[in-house]
């Protein structure tokens, strides 16, 4: 059974139950969803394994088969120390520095062998897309609606009852997540622009990415830190920055600063806007098509 502040209560299979165990899921619970986010807002501790498992639970709630379930959990089992903080390391601008990693970090993390164990191959994990899993933008899909909801949740910006509202006007149409109520998708789709506006766009936040991007830069190019270094978890990582002597004092002027309105962002982020399909008395459209 697992317990989900969003979704509620869940049985889950065998599988999942041995997957939850194995230490690269186990490792997301140490990955900040939000990057640097948490050295200046010690309150906003969501991480990549609260998003996995909510995404694997999302699915199931849908009516995924398992395989489909596994691939939610799964989906971000790459995720590389502070998240999307690496892609500006490595200056990857469509934040996919975890994909171009996945088939490796999985191929060593154990987890082919426990998919063989339950009657799966590794190959029908990443041999095949999964429509309620992933969708291009501007669709709706359980990974963009479970960041959405849990970081809007987690931030203020929602509530709980709003929560239950959505999740009740979603349905599966042509193997696709699509909204059954026209006042919903316009609440998600609003909802949407305030988590990219003011939650990834605010300016603390924004300062303490682009500040914790500069600090990591250095050290990689110091070699006081490896690419494989940023395989390891937040906590590990953000060790060895403290052990060097320039890392730890930056990281202290991230957490001491104030001055946001005097802070100017250089870098810009990934423009994500959603326009949720909708599936209401038989018929399908957009939410754009209804002006």
């Amino acid at each position: 059974m697992i317990e989900d502040n969003l979704y509620g209560s869940f049985q889950v299979s065998a599988l999942v139950e041995e997957l939850l165990e194995n230490p690269a899921v186990k490792r997301l619970k140490n990955i900040h969803q939000g990057g640097g986010i948490f050295l200046v807002n010690p309150t906003l501790t969501l991480t990549r394994y609260e998003h996995s498992v909510g995404v694997m639970l999302l699915i199931q709630r849908l009516g995924g088969n398992e395989l489909e379930q596994v691939a939610g959990l799964l989906h971000d089992i790459s995720h590389t120390a502070f998240s999307h903080v690496t892609d500006y390391v490595f200056d990857h601008p469509g934040e996919d520095y975890h994909e171009e990693i996945y088939g490796r970090i999985l191929s060593a993390s154990g987890i082919p062998e426990i998919l063989e164990k339950h009657g799966y191959t590794v190959q029908e994990l990443t041999g095949q897309d999964f429509k309620i899993l992933e969708q291009p933008l501007p669709d709706l899909c359980a990974d963009r609606i479970d960041y959405s909801l849990r970081d809007l949740f987690y931030a203020g910006f929602i509530t709980m009852k709003e929560i239950q509202r959505f999740l009740s006007s979603m349905t599966i149409h042509e193997g696709r997540i699509m909204i059954t109520s026209l006042a919903q998708a316009k609440w998600i789709k609003k909802k949407y622009e305030i988590l990219n506006l003011e939650y990834f766009g605010k300016q603390e936040h924004l300062y303490a990415n682009e500040r914790l991007t500069e600090i990591l830069k250095y050290l990689f190019q110091k070699k006081v830190i490896s690419k494989g270094d940023f395989e390891k978890d937040d906590i590990q990582l953000l060790n060895q920055i403290e052990a060097d002597p320039v890392g730890k004092q930056r990281i202290e002027e991230i957490k001491r600063f104030k001055d946001y309105e005097e802070y100017t962002p250089g870098f810009s982020l990934k423009h994500r806007v959603i326009d949720p399909e909708l599936y209401i008395d038989g018929k399908y459209s957009r939410l754009s098509d209804k002006g």
